[in-house]
């Protein structure tokens, strides 16, 4: 009788703790992990019909519609078949579109994956082109390589060397044949979806973060997903070499405010989700070091010497602005190239 008492309360102890865990895997956090890869990738709710989800700081929002899910950024290749996973778990109907707000790897990385598992990619067409250089870079540099030989010995009246002439010729028959793996939806400027449960609007913001970034406004939830437009609590990366632009990128958060009202809720790129006043306050970061910077830069100071006034970032630096994937002296370069490129200095 006693064996048969304690078998019993075992089983109820099982039973309750397996009952508990799964509350906690379906109940206001979705959290999908793979014990092989070591992935992990939780989902909280915002509103009814979205969720963001996270991975090592990286953003991701999955809209459930009527009949099919949508993903705004699917990270990157690594932490893609978890991600789906953890969005397939929201409802009852399977994810069919992946928007990309940008090119970037940890936001747009799992592409193929997601194509491969009958996700249909979206983004817009000059992400496309950014994302079709990413995969040519190594060729693309060659071009760039053997372009500035030629230039040089044509300009200094050299002899060409036949065998640069004739990867020039090779070249320019069409030497970029690495194509993308997998087919995309494109999308110009502005790009609407009018769904049941929803209206969502799709805007691209030119040469802020990079030179082909969208936002995406879910007007009737009143959420905005604005990728890596903001770095929440953190110093932004600025992809100059795929044209980002930090005058730019200023005035794309101008844009950004004016789409929200107090209750907006801000899914970021990186970090926490942000209101109105978190992105005016960050705006203020940006235009308060900005111009510290350009000051310095003005008067003369070399940026070894930018890079020693601390003051310039002191205050936000205390609050962790520099712990992020940008840490304070690369931001402060970045905005010591802008100046640069904006006040150049007479000769």
């Amino acid at each position: 009788m006693m064996n048969r008492r304690l078998l019993f309360r075992t089983l109820l102890a099982l039973m309750c703790t397996t009952f508990l865990a799964a509350q906690e895997t379906t109940e206001g956090s979705n959290d999908s992990q793979s014990q092989n890869s070591g992935v992990f990738v939780s989902a909280k709710k915002i509103k009814d019909s979205l969720y963001y989800l996270s991975y090592k700081n990286t953003n991701a929002v999955a809209f459930l519609g009527r009949d099919y899910t949508m993903l705004i950024d699917g990270f990157d290749a690594k932490a893609a078949p978890q991600a789906l996973t953890t969005a397939g778990r929201l409802s009852l109907n399977p994810v069919r579109f992946l928007i990309n707000t940008h090119h970037h790897k940890d936001h747009a990385g799992g592409n193929d994956f997601y194509s491969n598992s009958g996700v249909s990619v979206m983004c817009h067409k000059q992400t496309y082109n950014n994302i079709w250089a990413d995969a040519n870079q190594a060729e693309i540099e060659k071009i760039k390589a053997v372009k500035e030989k030629f230039l040089t010995q044509q300009n200094s009246n050299q002899e060409v060397d036949p065998e640069v002439n004739a990867k020039i010729q090779k070249l320019q028959k069409g030497g970029l044949e690495q194509d993308l793996n997998y087919a995309a939806f494109l999308f110009g400027d502005e790009y609407a979806l009018n769904l049941v449960n929803e209206n969502i609007e799709v805007s691209r913001i030119a040469n802020a973060h990079t030179s082909g970034d969208v936002v995406v406004y879910f007007k009737n939830n009143n959420v905005l997903a604005c990728g890596d437009l903001m770095f929440n609590g953190k110093y932004p990366y600025i992809d100059e070499n795929m044209g980002g632009d930090i005058e730019n990128y200023i005035a794309a958060l101008d844009y950004l405010a004016k789409l929200c009202n107090n209750d907006t809720v801000i899914v970021p790129g990186h970090g926490p989700l942000a209101s109105k006043s978190d992105l005016e306050s960050y705006k203020r970061m940006l235009e308060y070091t900005q111009k510290g910077v350009q000051m310095d830069y003005l008067l003369g100071k070399t940026l070894e010497e930018v890079l020693a006034n601390k003051s310039i970032t002191a205050n936000f630096d205390a609050q962790g602005y520099g712990n992020g994937y940008v840490k304070t002296e690369d931001y402060v370069s970045m905005l010591y190239r802008a100046a640069k490129k904006r006040y150049p200095r007479k000769k």
